[in-house]
């Protein structure tokens, strides 16, 4: 019976060194490649990305704008009455 417990113990302990070996190697051969694989397309992608953000700031300020001249619009009708 004693030896059976050792015999369980012992296979926990290697099934837990091969999870660590895997995360090692995962990491190692994995891990890396796809960040440096992600970097680079958010690299590639800045240029769009500032686009859209002119175009934004660009949209921004036509919201603004019209909401002025709708104001003053108002205003101006306000005062005819």
């Amino acid at each position: 019976m004693n030896n059976e417990k050792g015999i369980s113990t012992w296979a926990i302990i290697l099934i837990i060194a091969i999870l660590i070996g895997a995360a090692v190697l995962w990491s190692h051969y994995y891990a890396k490649p796809m960040a440096t694989v992600m970097m680079q397309g958010a690299d590639q992608a800045k240029p769009a990305i500032q686009k859209a953000e002119q175009a934004k700031a660009t949209m921004d300020r036509v919201t603004q704008s019209s909401e002025d001249v709708a104001k003053k619009a108002n205003d101006e009708a306000e005062k005819d009455k």
